[in-house]
């Protein structure tokens, strides 16, 4: 991996520009982490080697829904203007049977990502300096 303490961010114009030699998240492929919408990839060095160390205590394989959005697709999709995706920085992580919102939250917490943010379906995760905890489920 590329290291804890990288501050490194490397920004590629579609993911199928990355070098494999300088791809470090063995569980995750740049497709899986570029934006949905266009195929761009922004890679936060940091935000990726937590996302790889909670893959490691989940112990459970996945493939992140939305992880890095470039400002056309989040616009187009009404994520919030300053979302956390836009850096990088943002994952969101489906709930399943093998994964499920405790484990979810349980390990985000114990890797330092500090916000997390309960959806029907998935848990939206993210490093900002602050925490931040709300639920958005469906009240049913």
């Amino acid at each position: 991996m590329s290291g804890r303490y990288s501050l490194a961010v490397t920004s590629y114009k579609h993911y199928s520009d990355v070098n494999p030699l300088h791809w470090y998240w063995p569980n995750f492929t740049p497709k899986e982490i570029a934006c949905k919408g266009t195929g761009e990839l922004l890679a936060d060095h940091t935000a990726l080697d937590m996302l790889q160390e909670f893959r490691a205590i989940v112990g459970v394989p996945f493939s992140p829904n939305s992880a890095y959005r470039s400002a056309k697709h989040n616009k187009a999709i009404g994520g919030a203007p300053a979302s956390y995706h836009l850096q990088g920085r943002a994952f969101d992580i489906p709930i399943t049977k093998k994964l499920t919102r405790d484990m979810i939250h349980k390990a985000a917490k114990k890797v330092g990502f500090l916000t997390v943010l309960d959806y029907d379906n998935f848990c939206h995760i993210d490093n900002r300096p602050q925490p931040i905890y709300r639920d958005y489920r469906s009240k049913k």
